[in-house]
């Protein structure tokens, strides 16, 4: 019983180092403990988010993963040239005062080697930022989704972007940071209202079946994210849909669990902080492991 009792206190021990390592890596919010149908943003409240800029304009979302990597979609990019890119960090408005923030350009963009632009399959890719960033109250990494998660439907998730607030809203997007949680949709029941085929192992679905909420034009790249105890693990990468927020038309994210072993293959030192989610419940309609805007 001694024995037994001292390897409980280890794998207690063990836990809680854990924990703390991922506290003090990524995935925390230190400040606070457009998207359609969402809200503006407290400052501070989702650290990792990043602007990619072309040209000085926001095309797509982003997430800090490390101190010198941010993690996109694919789609975003018509080339690997990182010329005329521009990364902004901690910043709030896209117009106005952000005390907060800090601006960068890039010195690589990787884009998955089997990226599929006509089926967005492996949507995603990696930008080395050409120098490093201080970690602050309103510049920190999210934690990534590790290979074995699980993601129920109804797992609660938050998105977050700078998109329109409306499908085809010929009104400018919100220039405060918007924020909307929905809830994931099983594979099985997602590829039965896209379109039968049309998701793959490599993505992940959420949206109210009802319609009104949504990722939108703007926001592709952009990260979705659940809470885990007490860290925040990024889940998804905005990637495509019908439209935007229409009813029994989920949106469509790059599951970022698929591609642990292809982000620490890219990113060699300072690696990503991984975190194996499992979401409670029976998902019996999951048989699987620019946003891109179709009409």
């Amino acid at each position: 019983s001694a024995w037994l009792k001292s390897r409980c206190i280890y794998h207690t021990i063990v836990f809680i180092s854990n924990i703390l390592y991922f506290m003090s890596v990524c995935g925390i919010t230190p400040v606070n403990n457009k998207i359609v149908g969402g809200q503006d943003t407290p400052a501070g409240s989702w650290p990792w988010q990043a602007s990619l800029q072309e040209s000085g304009s926001h095309v797509c979302g982003g997430s800090l993963v490390n101190k010198e990597w941010v993690m996109s979609a694919a789609h975003c990019f018509s080339s690997t040239s990182p010329n005329g890119w521009s990364i902004i960090l901690g910043r709030q408005n896209q117009q106005g005062s952000n005390p907060n923030e800090v601006s960068t350009t890039v010195d690589e963009i990787v884009l998955h080697p089997a990226y599929d632009g006509s089926t967005h399959d492996n949507d995603i890719a990696l930008l080395r930022l050409s120098s490093p960033v201080n970690f602050t109250d309103y510049i920190f990494p999210i934690c990534l989704a590790a290979s074995d998660s699980v993601f129920h439907k109804g797992t609660e998730s938050w998105v977050t972007g700078w998109g329109n607030a409306n499908e085809g809203d010929p009104l400018p997007p919100p220039q405060t940071l918007q924020e909307v949680e929905v809830p994931v949709v099983g594979n099985t029941q997602c590829d039965c209202l896209n379109g039968v085929g049309s998701i793959t192992d490599n993505m992940l679905c959420a949206g109210a079946l009802e319609g009104g909420k949504d990722s939108c034009q703007g926001d592709s790249g952009g990260p979705m994210v659940v809470k885990h105890n007490s860290v925040w693990v990024q889940s998804g990468v905005v990637s495509w849909g019908y439209g935007c927020a229409r009813p029994n038309l989920p949106g469509v994210y790059t599951r970022v669990s698929s591609y642990q072993s292809w982000i620490n293959s890219q990113i060699s030192t300072d690696q990503p902080g991984f975190v194996e989610f499992t979401s409670s419940g029976v998902d019996l309609y999951n048989n699987a492991k620019s946003k891109i805007f179709m009409a």
